[in-house]
């Protein structure tokens, strides 16, 4: 089980990988990368219109903060077919989510924002977008929020230590996490995140 849990998947995903079945959304992710909260004119080079990242956006899968984990793996579908057809290495999703179809495709073993930019910007219109909460451009609280849920993680019994960044969290040395740790890190995701 990976030490490490992210905000982005992370799943980005989850990076995205989900580690640990993590059901917060949260990536590595971040190699799923969040939209820029200030726009950015994008023109030709005739000086055609120019658009902001937010056009880029509609259309696009929006991950709720209550997306259960199985959810989410079918909104990434369409990307990871898409990364497929590309040419990225992606498998079916073997023995890591039981319950979901024998089909379901799993996430590439590598960044590919970062390995294949042109592919990524080729899916970025399938890629699933995260909740607006869990991104420190469009919630003003993020900090505030963040430090609820690491605090709400650890009342239940998760012993976790925050990353300085705000970026996710690792487990403390020598913690053996409960069998239902995914569930009480969404579950406290959502109370911090949510405002309940």
């Amino acid at each position: 089980m990976p030490n490490k849990k992210n905000l982005f998947l992370a799943c980005a995903v989850l990076a995205v990988t989900l580690t640990a079945g993590c059901s917060s959304g949260a990536d590595a992710e971040t190699s799923e990368a969040g939209v820029d909260s200030v726009a950015e004119s994008v023109g030709d080079a005739k000086g055609g219109s120019s658009k902001s990242p937010a056009d880029s956006d509609a259309g696009r899968p929006r991950i709720r903060l209550d997306t259960t984990q199985l959810e989410e793996i079918r909104m990434y579908q369409g990307y990871l077919r898409c990364l497929k057809d590309h040419g990225v290495p992606i498998y079916s999703k073997g023995n890591k989510m039981p319950e979901a179809d024998p089909g379901t495709l799993w996430f590439p073993n590598m960044d590919v924002a970062k390995e294949r930019p042109e592919v990524e910007k080729a899916c970025l219109g399938k890629k699933p977008l995260h909740p607006p909460e869990l991104d420190p451009q469009k919630n003003p609280d993020y900090m505030d929020d963040y430090s609820e849920w690491i605090a709400c993680d650890n009342r239940r019994g998760l012993k976790v230590d925050p990353l300085p960044d705000g970026g996710g969290w690792n487990y403390k040395p020598g913690t053996t996490p409960p069998r239902n740790a995914d569930q009480i890190d969404k579950e406290c995701m959502i109370e911090a995140f949510g405002g309940e």
